[in-house]
């Protein structure tokens, strides 16, 4: 008994695609989880998208209108005199694009794989 249950389990680890796996439940009708990838990496990239525009907006509003930068952080120099203020927030900006990046789109890369 134990060997044919260590076998079945073997059985069940076979590759697959989710291409051959069918979209629609052939009873019900419902989406089965093949027919729910598609979907879920088209909204995932208008959600991506979504973001970085809402987050580029607010965050050029806050430097444009109240002199401020995106990162509340302490440096040892006077930062709020050009060109200090414009180098911070070109690192900043370059930081917060990065982070929001791997943050995000590494959640998005395992919709590919």
């Amino acid at each position: 008994m134990g060997k044919r249950s260590i076998e079945r389990a073997m059985d069940l680890t076979d590759s697959f695609t989710w291409e051959d796996l069918p979209i629609r439940d052939a009873d019900s009708g419902h989406l089965t989880a093949a027919g729910w990838i598609p979907l879920t990496m088209k909204y995932s990239r208008i959600v991506f998208i979504a973001m970085v525009c809402f987050h580029s907006v607010q965050s050029t509003v806050r430097i444009v209108t109240n002199h401020e930068t995106i990162f509340i952080a302490w440096y040892p120099f006077d930062w709020t005199v050009s060109p200090f203020y414009e180098l911070v927030n070109i690192s900043q900006v370059t930081i917060s694009k990065t982070k929001f990046s791997l943050s995000i789109l590494l959640l998005f890369l395992y919709q590919q794989i």
